[in-house]
């Protein structure tokens, strides 16, 4: 069993075109609910947990009110240099610009 955690993005702040802020909380073993809720976490700290090996991914709500996991998160690094957040993939309704914005 994997023992690294897995954290989930809810939501996005952005400034102007960049992410800078995003909403990361702790999701439980079952993928099924918070161990710990989300909270907003500059960009660098995102960054920093993808660094280290911690496993990231978009979570969107669910019919039912649960969660719904979504593709994995990774680093991504812009034409000027700039670190910012891609999807390992990108599925229809499941893109960043699909989460809400805070």
């Amino acid at each position: 069993m994997d023992d690294k955690a897995v954290y989930g993005i809810t939501a996005l702040r952005y400034s102007g075109s960049q992410i800078v802020e995003a909403m990361v909380g702790l999701v439980d073993e079952n993928m099924a609910g918070w161990d710990l809720g989300p909270t907003p976490t500059k960009l660098v700290d995102v960054v920093d947990l993808l660094v280290e090996g911690d496993k990231v991914i978009t979570v969107f709500p669910d019919d039912d009110g649960g969660l719904e996991p979504g593709p994995q998160v990774k680093v991504d690094v812009l034409a000027e240099g700039t670190e910012t957040l891609a999807l390992a993939e990108e599925r229809p309704g499941k893109r960043l610009a699909d989460l809400p914005r805070f």
